[in-house]
Parts: C-alpha cells; sequence; structure tokens
C-alpha cells in the first residue's frame, strides 16, 4: 500500500503539472495574441475571376467563377505573395499533376484585386510574375498611390529547429468578414528534395502561400505545394497512378525558407523588369 507521504507526493507532481501545462497555454495565447497584432495587417485577401477551359475533357468548355485567395504583402508599395497553385485554382494542379493527360485544361485569373485590411472592394491589381516550380506568384497593385503598406520583410528570415513550435496567420472567407486567426504547428523534419523544404505537422501545411512564424516573430518561410511534372509522359494513365502513391506528401503543404523566397522574389522581379 502506498503511505501517506507517497501520497501527497503524487498529489503534488499531478499539480505542479497542472500548473506548467496552463503556463504553456498562456505562454501560446501571448504568442497568437502578439502575432495577429503585429502581422495581421501584411495578411491581405487577393479576388479574381478564375476563366476555366477544360479543353473537352469531362464535357466541360469555358466557365468563370469568382474566386478569393491569402496572400501577403512582402513590399510597402504594394507587391503581395501567393501561391501559384491558389491563384489558379484546382485546375492548375489538376493539370500539373495529370502531365500530358491534362495538357488542355487551362486557367486564367482576371480582374484581379488586393483587399487589404477591412476594405471590402479592393483595388485594381495585375500579376508580375509566377514560379510554377516553386508554386510562388506575385501581384501588385496598380496604382497603390503613396500609401505605405505594412509587410512582411523576407531578408530577415530565420532557422527553425525540429521539433520548434511555428506559426502561420491567414484571414478566413468573406462570410466570416475575412477575420485573422492564427494557427500553430512544429517542425515535423525537412527535406532536401526536390529542394531545400521545411516539413510542417499541426494545422500549418492547409496554409498556401502564407508566412510562417516563430513566436518571436521571426519569419522561417511560406507555405508552399510541391508537386511532381507530368510532363513528358504523354497520356500514360500508369504514370499518374505512380505519382498518387505520394499525393499525401505532395498535397501537404511545406515551407520554402525565407532566405530561398527572397532570392526567387528578386530574381522573378528581374525577370519582369527586363521584359
Amino acid at each position: 500500500m502506498c503511505s501517506d507521504q507517497q501520497r501527497i507526493g503524487s498529489f503534488l507532481a499531478a499539480a505542479f503539472s497542472c500548473l506548467a501545462c496552463s503556463a504553456v497555454r498562456a505562454d501560446e495565447g501571448e504568442v497568437i495574441s502578439k502575432l495577429l497584432s503585429e502581422k495581421t495587417s501584411a495578411i491581405v485577401t487577393i479576388k479574381f475571376t478564375l476563366k476555366v477551359n477544360m479543353g473537352g475533357m469531362f464535357g466541360g468548355g469555358e466557365e468563370e467563377t469568382d474566386s478569393e485567395i491569402n496572400g501577403v504583402m512582402i513590399d510597402p508599395k504594394g507587391m503581395a505573395l501567393c501561391a501559384n497553385s491558389q491563384l489558379s485554382g484546382f485546375v492548375g494542379m489538376m493539370r500539373q499533376f495529370m502531365g500530358g493527360m491534362g495538357g488542355n485544361i487551362t486557367a486564367t485569373p482576371t480582374d484581379l484585386k488586393i483587399l487589404v485590411g477591412d476594405d471590402t472592394e479592393g483595388r485594381e491589381a495585375e500579376i508580375v510574375a509566377r514560379d510554377s516550380e516553386l508554386d510562388l506568384a506575385w501581384v501588385r497593385l496598380k496604382e497603390p498611390g503613396e500609401q505605405k503598406f505594412a509587410h512582411v520583410d523576407l531578408s530577415q528570415g530565420a532557422v527553425p529547429k525540429v521539433g520548434q513550435q511555428v506559426f502561420v496567420l491567414r484571414r478566413m472567407g468573406k462570410y466570416f468578414a475575412r477575420s485573422p486567426v492564427c494557427a500553430d504547428g512544429r517542425i515535423a523534419g525537412s527535406t532536401s528534395k526536390p529542394r531545400d523544404l521545411y516539413v510542417p505537422a499541426g494545422n500549418v501545411g492547409a496554409a498556401h502561400g502564407l508566412p510562417v512564424f516563430l513566436a518571436d516573430g521571426k519569419l522561417v518561410g511560406v507555405v508552399v505545394m510541391q508537386m511532381p511534372e507530368g510532363e513528358g509522359e504523354g497520356g500514360n494513365p500508369m504514370a499518374m497512378l505512380g505519382r498518387m502513391a505520394g499525393l499525401q506528401d505532395m498535397m501537404s503543404g511545406l515551407i520554402l525558407p525565407a532566405a530561398d523566397v527572397a532570392k526567387a522574389t528578386k530574381r522573378a522581379l528581374d525577370t519582369a523588369a527586363g521584359k
């Protein structure tokens, strides 16, 4: 039988454990509140009309649908970054996954607008550059005016450790007044193929095109989708079935390091300026 001393010891251990858990939850609450307060203004909504042409597949022709996605302002002059796969809707992902079988499918975003803060109408914008390999797209305001926009500095990146807690911000949809929310997760690992990427656990991977932060507010990177190119396989359905074996990892968002996002941004904008 347990002695009174043992029972008291067990009770105190359980009590201290509960207090420690409460302290952790309180700390997380403070981090989330601070991130929402300091970083939310850089998270924007990008509205557009998506013109989809199924190229005769599934008996469909051309259709239009109004879409909204999240993005992040990365420049005080009105340049926003988002996921290229989100900008093309599910059609872009389908085409990439299907390879030659989806070659006739096209998806064209038009009538772009960026909504900043509480703006519900949006201001006209245009696509500056797209990188389907990295799953990034750059969209800027056509007439930013003299306003300086809150933004995330891509040059201020941090390298996370495996197991470290990370946070991502996003805005909910129009129905929920595009309210800002914060989700957390952890760095579950990393991979060097097809490039250096952090693998998140939790809800972080669902926030494609959005920045991921450490608890101190330092930028880890941006959530992207990585899918193999299906080009050169023609209409081979077996090749597509082979790619389905790794579909879970492909569809889950991975974190492209901040330094690589910064390099890709410079490269894309330099190329666009040259054109």
